[in-house]
């Protein structure tokens, strides 16, 4: 019986479940702070807000399209939006697929791809039907942190340049 829960332990821990993603729907986020959020709107556009008072709010910028993974700077001048899959990519993926896309101001800054946030294409981790890449940790007003199977990723905003693990 032990060597039964072992084998089970070991083989759930080995192979990672693939939960469908919920269905796309409108919803809203904010930053840490909650003074500032965005509603992204299924079919239409992602509205980001400034949030005052007693949470008076004030429409700032519009993002083209509704957007699964958002992510709102602390002073709501930059937003992340990222990949769509989340943190699992289909096994046919290539290096040139978009991972993150960098606003300001609701202004497009720059895409990155998954080759250019990881050392090789090898590192990714197979799941039962698709590859874990990573996930969008945080963003704030310097730049973006991303955890990717390789380790930390930092993107800075004003020079654009990214940081792989064990990089300066």
């Amino acid at each position: 019986m032990k060597f039964v829960v072992l084998f089970l332990i070991l083989f759930v821990s080995v192979t990672h479940a693939d939960a469908p993603l919920s269905a796309p729907k409108s919803y809203r986020t904010c930053d840490t702070y909650i003074n500032f959020c965005a509603y992204s709107e299924l079919g239409k556009n992602t509205t980001v807000f400034s949030v005052n008072g007693k949470f008076t709010v004030k429409e700032l910028y519009q993002i083209t399209g509704w957007h699964r993974s958002i992510f709102i700077s602390p002073t709501g001048e930059y937003v992340a939006i990222g990949y769509s899959g989340l943190n699992l990519v289909n096994k046919d993926v290539t290096a040139q697929e978009v991972m993150l896309t960098l606003y300001k101001n609701g202004v497009l800054i720059k895409e990155y791809k998954l080759g250019q946030l990881l050392n090789t294409m090898d590192s990714l981790k197979p799941t039962s039907s698709h590859y874990h890449w990573g996930n969008i940790m945080h963003i704030d007003d310097y730049g973006v942190e991303i955890e990717t199977v390789e380790g930390l990723v930092g993107i800075v905003h004003s020079t654009g340049k990214v940081y792989l693990p064990n990089e300066s």
